[in-house]
């Protein structure tokens, strides 16, 4: 359930449509639903949150954020309806804090943290079938709506499974290019390399500690034609000074480089438009406000596909490994 960086969008809009002052003091309390959900083939169980926002002229948001039955439905009926066949599935309303989701503290209630779950094995979502999330919020309350083509599987093409991995050139001319397909409902996506390496004291191997160096290489990489091709490049030198800036320099350490991780995350139409909404009206011109964005049928949020590739133990070839142990930018640091 947890994405990084654009994902994390989502919720940027919870604090701020449910805790605007800016309300017409003489408006009626309205129910308004906050829904958010990546459905992605790949997870083993897949997670919705349903919350409502506050319009309440006559009570402080942030004292009424703090308490969990204003921000939950007791009752709420949160179904997952497969279009192809009718064949609808029922989620089970769990806290999110015994599941490996706790809610970070701050403005809104924290515990318990209710989400809807269901198992993947359960759902066994197909990839390019349209799913429909249907909420019963209860007390005659219309229908909330929305549906999501669910993602295929990411396949990496370069570097490929059988080659040597990644070659870095320390010139500065020389690019390094990552490549991948994804279907044709992929629309934005993020790369990040995960740079892992081991450091021990020359005179205590045995005390070997094993760190690693986050390399984002793409964020909100969009489609741009109807190629199902993409991809995100770096200068070779980039390599050196990431491991140059984040490594410290000290003769009495030895480190072994490890491995490289590659994970990509792509999401679906809805959640580019999404991200495009969220980051059009935040830069020196702007108002201040953040503009919101919904595909669903009733209030606020965004139901849709992602789906997260992850590959681990890609290596790097020989000339790069001569630079990372003699180059001038990285020698020093006694790989």
């Amino acid at each position: 359930m947890n994405r990084p960086l654009f994902f994390a969008l989502l919720f940027s809009s919870v604090f701020v449509f449910s805790c605007s002052n800016d309300f017409d003091v003489n408006a009626k309390w309205r129910d308004i639903p906050v829904v958010y959900g990546l459905l992605d083939i790949s997870d083993t169980a897949h997670y919705i949150r349903v919350e409502r926002a506050f319009l309440d002229p006559s009570a402080d948001a942030t004292v009424l954020a703090k308490i969990p039955d204003s921000i939950f439905y007791e009752n709420a009926i949160v179904k997952l309806e497969r279009l192809s066949n009718g064949d609808v599935f029922t989620m089970q309303k769990v806290d999110g804090n015994k599941w490996g989701y706790p809610r970070d503290s701050g403005v809104f209630a924290n515990d318990p943290n209710w989400l809807y779950r269901i198992d993947s094995a359960v759902l066994l979502l197909k990839a390019g079938e349209k799913i429909r999330l249907r909420i019963d919020r209860d007390n005659g309350l219309p229908e909330v709506t929305s549906q999501a083509v669910i993602l295929s599987p990411i396949k990496l093409n370069n570097p490929q499974q059988n080659s040597n991995g990644f070659s870095f050139l320390s010139n500065a001319i020389s690019k390094t290019n990552m490549a991948w397909s994804a279907a044709d409902s992929a629309y934005i996506f993020d790369a990040t390399l995960y740079i892992r390496y081991a450091e021990y004291p020359k005179t205590s191997p045995i005390d070997i500690v094993y760190k690693t160096i986050k390399w984002p290489w793409a964020r909100g990489l969009r489609r741009e034609s109807n190629s199902n091709a993409f991809e995100a490049e770096k200068f070779g030198f980039e390599f050196y000074e990431l491991m140059k800036n984040n490594i410290e320099v000290n003769d009495d350490m030895k480190r072994i480089f490890l491995g490289i991780d590659v994970e990509i995350i792509a999401g679906g139409l809805a959640l580019q438009n999404y991200v495009n909404v969220s980051l059009a009206n935040t830069g020196i011109t702007s108002s201040g406000e953040i503009p919101t964005y919904s595909n669903l049928s009733e209030g606020q949020g965004l139901f849709d596909s992602a789906n997260k590739f992850i590959r681990t133990g890609i290596g790097i070839n020989d000339k790069t490994r001569d630079s990372l142990k003699m180059g001038y930018l990285t020698k020093n640091l006694n790989f």
